[in-house]
């Protein structure tokens, strides 16, 4: 964060990048809790096919930085 923003906006920048992770925390932890009562193998799916689609946009973001 500290790289991508203007110093005299990095407070805001630092305090919107924690909101949005808490906000995505809680919505995983949601989804998680929702698909372990409804089906385990659901949500091991559903956990593995975030983190494929995780790794595919790192390596997407690598590629367009280099």
């Amino acid at each position: 964060v500290a790289d991508l923003v203007p110093s005299g906006r990095r407070a805001t920048a630092y305090g919107l990048f924690a909101g949005v992770v808490g906000a995505a925390s809680l919505a995983g932890g949601t989804l998680t809790g929702g698909l372990y009562g409804y089906s385990i193998p659901v949500l091991i799916t559903v956990v593995v096919a975030i983190q494929v689609l995780a790794v595919v946009l790192l390596a997407a973001t690598r590629v367009r930085r280099l």
